[in-house]
């Protein structure tokens, strides 16, 4: 008999592995003026997981959902969510919760987690640092959030089609 996936129980496990852990042991948003964060007049925000969107059944003031062109596991959607500058910190979705790294991994090959490539205009960590670089603990609670969404098909299948996404843009930097 399959197991289904509690998704509410799933997130707010990993959100509580990450709640407090942050990139460097210093506030980072005093080195870029709190970019990641900022109010822009593009959309910009962060992909929420497979299931995630459990998390914001009552979506708070602060965010906004969007429907993307970014697709995994043969067409499901992705969403984006964005904020106003501001937010419940303890609400954050995963993605942000992980910023600047990203996991990424091929099919067959071994989960990594890596500086966000996408986060390079943005992100001083993300252009001038190494992971290596960062809060031991910060990206040992990543590797290990990212490693139980690699044994959950769904997320696994979006790890796989993001790690393709970021090839992409790669090959343009």
């Amino acid at each position: 008999m399959k197991q289904t996936l509690d998704k509410k129980a799933f997130y707010t496990r990993l959100y509580k592995m990450l709640e407090n852990v942050t990139p460097l042991t210093a506030d980072c948003g005093g080195l870029c003026d709190c970019a990641c964060c900022a109010v822009t007049d593009e959309i910009t925000g962060m992909y929420l997981f497979p299931g995630e969107k459990v998390m914001y059944e009552l979506l708070p003031k602060w965010a906004k959902l969007y429907d993307i062109d970014f697709t995994y596991d043969n067409g499901k959607e992705v969403e984006l969510i964005t904020c106003i500058g501001t937010c419940d910190r303890k609400l954050r979705p995963l993605s942000c919760r992980i910023f600047p790294l990203v996991p990424y991994a091929k099919r067959g090959e071994k989960l990594q987690v890596l500086m966000d490539i996408r986060g390079r205009g943005l992100c001083p960590l993300a252009t001038a640092m190494r992971t290596q670089d960062l809060d031991p603990l910060f990206v040992k609670r990543v590797t290990l959030a990212m490693s139980m969404c690699m044994k959950v098909r769904e997320t696994r299948e979006f790890i796989y089609s993001l790690s393709e996404l970021l090839d992409d843009i790669n090959m343009v930097f």
